[in-house]
Order: structure tokens, then C-alpha cells, then sequence
């Protein structure tokens, strides 16, 4: 059994990253948005983890990362996910 617990690890074994912005998510900002007739955006953003891992190191932990700001409102009230690989590592 291998322990993802590193961004080192998660990029090694195929792992991605999302991230959720409850700023962006909350309903007054969907309603702004409709209002002022702008684009709706979702809240859920991707990371790019090789920059992530090229910002904070490959030894930085997943448990208690800190928050990553939003690309489009910046905020830091984001919340992040690992994701699985397309395929697994056993089938490749």
C-alpha cells in the first residue's frame, strides 16, 4: 500500500487537483452575475499541480495545504480535491 500524502506523490502516481471557491459558489454571487447579464463561471476551478508542486515543493502535504487562492475572484475561502487517474497505474 503507497501513502499519497506529499504533492510529490499525488503527481508521480497520476493524481490531479480541483479546487471550489465558496465565494463564487454562494447564491448572492450567482445572482450578481445574472443581473449584471456577465458569464456564469462555475465556482470549481482546476490546479495545476506541477506549478503547485513547482510553488510550495514536492514534500509539502496534501493534509492541510493551504488554501489556494481563486483565479477569478481571488479568494482564499477555496476548498481543494485530489482526483484519480484516468487509468490506473496497474493497467498501464
Amino acid at each position: 500500500m503507497n501513502v499519497l500524502d506529499t504533492l510529490g506523490k499525488l503527481w508521480q502516481q497520476g493524481h490531479g487537483m480541483f479546487g471550489w471557491c465558496t465565494e463564487c459558489g454562494s447564491p448572492s454571487r450567482y445572482w450578481a452575475d445574472v443581473k449584471a447579464r456577465r458569464a456564469l463561471q462555475p465556482a470549481m476551478f482546476d490546479i495545476d499541480l506541477a506549478a503547485l508542486i513547482h510553488e510550495r515543493g514536492k514534500e509539502c502535504v496534501v493534509v492541510g495545504l493551504d488554501p489556494i487562492p481563486c483565479p477569478r475572484c481571488g479568494s482564499a475561502k477555496t476548498e481543494t480535491r485530489v482526483t484519480t487517474p484516468a487509468k490506473p497505474m496497474y493497467l498501464q
